[in-house]
């Protein structure tokens, strides 16, 4: 869809995607991706961009354990029988098969480049649309939430996972929510199916202690050694259960929604 007239009818050229409505065109790129958003971010890494703000200070980033609660988006198509058009919103460096990938970057897995408050998409086109930990870094978040549920068809899924009890983690990153929040924030468009913790309770105090001695430790060999006694003492907090419930999400880095549209 043409995001300036909202036609989607288009010639086919080499190297732009002109409406034919409108006349205007989009650029497409010699590695085939196709641009509708004026500016973009050129680096190659969207953790480039944050270089300005880091709390670890240059150091390696304290988790490399990735267990995750709730649906995992590369089974999502399968799991809820999708066959239609699924995209991922804001994917950044990911790439599950099966998804169309957009973005405000020209990194490597994404196939459109686009501002996602305004997704090229008609409406009731797409049947699964997914947003992982994206929602924080756009300051008028509302927009995206009316672009999802304009281009989902009745029925269609929206899996949404956002930051709760989070280090603010980059230079572009405004907002946190809550499970009240987060349910609210869909509230009469969407129905709720399941939520839950994405990142549980380990997440958080690992990493707020590891960027708190990063924080204050200056000297270099007090704090890798401090650095590691503090990975090998908090081990075992991932053991802990994730649990569904809002006392647990309440305390969980990051909440995840799985909604149909009404």
């Amino acid at each position: 869809m043409c995001i300036h007239c909202g036609a989607n009818e288009w010639k086919v050229e080499a190297k732009r995607l002109p409406c034919k409505k409108c006349g205007h065109y989009y650029p497409v790129m010699s590695n085939g991706k196709v641009a509708t958003a004026d500016k973009f971010f050129q680096e190659q890494n969207w953790e480039i961009i944050s270089d300005e703000f880091d709390l670890f200070k240059g150091n390696e980033k304290p988790i490399k354990i990735n267990k995750l609660g709730g649906p995992h988006i590369k089974d999502l198509r399968k799991n809820l029988g999708i066959n239609g058009l699924a995209i991922n919103l804001g994917s950044g460096q990911d790439n599950y098969e099966g998804f169309i990938n957009m973005d405000l970057g020209a990194y490597d897995p994404v196939h459109i480049i686009t501002e996602i408050t305004k997704v090229p998409l008609v409406k009731n086109s797409v049947e699964l649309v997914v947003s992982n930990s994206v929602l924080e870094h756009i300051y008028e978040y509302n927009t995206v939430i009316d672009e999802v549920f304009r281009i989902l068809a009745i029925g269609g899924y929206f899996y949404l996972c956002v930051p709760n009890v989070c280090l603010r983690h980059h230079k572009y990153d405004y907002h946190r929510w809550t499970s009240p929040g987060l349910h609210k924030l869909l509230d009469k468009r969407f129905e709720i199916i399941e939520s839950g913790a994405c990142r549980g309770v380990a997440y958080v105090l690992v990493t707020y202690v590891e960027a708190l001695l990063a924080y204050k430790i200056k000297n270099k060999k007090l704090l890798s050694v401090s650095r590691w006694l503090w990975r090998f003492i908090s081990r075992p907090l991932f053991w802990i259960k994730d649990e569904a419930n809002e006392e647990y999400q309440s305390m969980s880095q990051t909440i995840y929604v799985l909604a149909r549209k009404l």
